[in-house]
């Protein structure tokens, strides 16, 4: 006998199996779906809709009280700190956010003030063995930051992480190919069944789009994700970047292939990308840790990479260098390429990119689609 899984219920008569949230889930945006006789579809579906909500209801337990002097209680100030923390870009909290876990999982309860240099190299060396040299190099910058700050709060006199060698890899350089990304879009468009486990897989057109969208426009994950429909005009977004680099307002055009696609999307929110499951935009409330939601995009973009037969070390946020790339190899010149990135025209990040002259951001998009003028 099959395993009873909660919301999936059989209604005798036409309605067959059914899923059917609880009320704190309608709450959170789940609806119902009925599925008629096709038991493993309704069971593959509800699977992944409790899945979801796990993770939701992860994201909203509380953060337990941490001892003061303790490196928990260290990150908690920080985190509310006005200049530390509060000055910070959207994007670079959540990096602090993200390695402020790592660190606090690590350190735990021990006290600030006992930590000394060699716990510092034993931190970064496990961080190296379990992972990437720019992984192992991001934590050792928020726990240097940390301790500075704890040096601030008078917890120390020192910070034991100054001037502590490690290496000093070189930028990523991953870069889709427009048929890898294209494989992507197809396989969230067409959805199919799960080769081993036969769980149905849903179509996901919101990862489609998102794909298409940052492939086109170089606009990192966060930014994709946010995008409304007043902010497009037909041919392309005006768009203020969420982390603060020339701190201006763009306006950046998209290929046909996105526009088909926008023309076909249904407009059920004020958000372009909403996940088919809740009809919620991939975001969660203002000033949350977890980003839940954020998480459920990333994980089905994984899947869908999958699906395609992609399997090296390639990411979402890859496509934004994959842009800027192809727009840098077609001729494109510094302001062309900054009308899209939104970095200053000097910005010493586009020596990654730019090859000699010809003339604005639409131009250059032309070139890259070969489009007429």
């Amino acid at each position: 006998m099959a395993k009873k899984l909660p919301c999936l219920y059989y209604r005798s008569g036409k309605r067959g199996w059914n899923f059917e949230p609880s009320g704190a889930m309608r709450r959170a945006g789940f609806s119902g779906k009925a599925f008629g006789e096709a038991e493993a579809e309704a069971r593959a579906y509800v699977t992944e809709q409790l899945d979801d909500w796990k993770r939701i209801q992860e994201g909203n337990k509380p953060e337990p009280k941490a001892r003061a002097g303790t490196f928990r209680h260290l990150v908690a100030q920080f985190e509310k700190d006005p200049v530390w923390y509060g000055k910070l870009g959207k994007r670079t909290q959540e990096q602090a956010d993200q390695f402020f876990t790592i660190i606090a999982d690590t350190f735990d309860d021990a006290p600030v003030r006992l930590v000394q240099r060699r716990h510092c190299r034993g931190f970064y060396n496990n961080m190296r063995l379990e992972g990437s040299e720019h992984k192992a190099v991001k934590a050792q910058k928020w726990l240097h930051r940390l301790l500075e700050y704890a040096v601030e709060m008078g917890l120390r006199e020192d910070n034991p992480a100054n001037r502590l060698k490690v290496e000093r890899p070189a930028p990523r350089a991953e870069r889709w190919t427009p048929e890898e990304v294209q494989a992507v879009i197809n396989a969230a468009l067409k959805g199919g069944v799960h080769p081993k486990s036969h769980n149905v897989i849903e179509p996901r057109p919101s990862i489609a789009l998102a794909t298409r969208i940052a492939y086109d426009t170089s606009l990192p994950q966060a930014d994709v994700l946010r995008l409304r429909w007043e902010q497009f005009d037909g041919q392309g977004f005006e768009v203020k970047q969420q982390k603060k680099r020339a701190d201006k307002v763009l306006w950046i055009p998209v290929s046909e292939e996105a526009v088909a696609m926008l023309e076909e999307t249904e407009r059920t929110s004020p958000f372009i990308i909403v996940s088919e499951q809740t009809q919620q935009p991939y975001l969660d409330e203002p000033g949350r840790k977890t980003d839940s939601a954020r998480n459920v995009f990333s994980r089905l973009f994984r899947r869908f990479k999958k699906r395609a037969g992609i399997e090296r070390d390639i990411t979402f946020q890859d496509l934004r260098r994959t842009a800027l790339t192809e727009l840098g190899e077609e001729g494109a010149t510094n302001a062309e390429i900054v009308s899209f990135s939104g970095h200053s025209v000097n910005s010493k990040i586009l020596d990654v990119y730019v090859k000699p002259d010809k003339g604005a951001a639409l131009n250059a998009a032309q070139k890259r689609w070969n489009k007429e003028k």
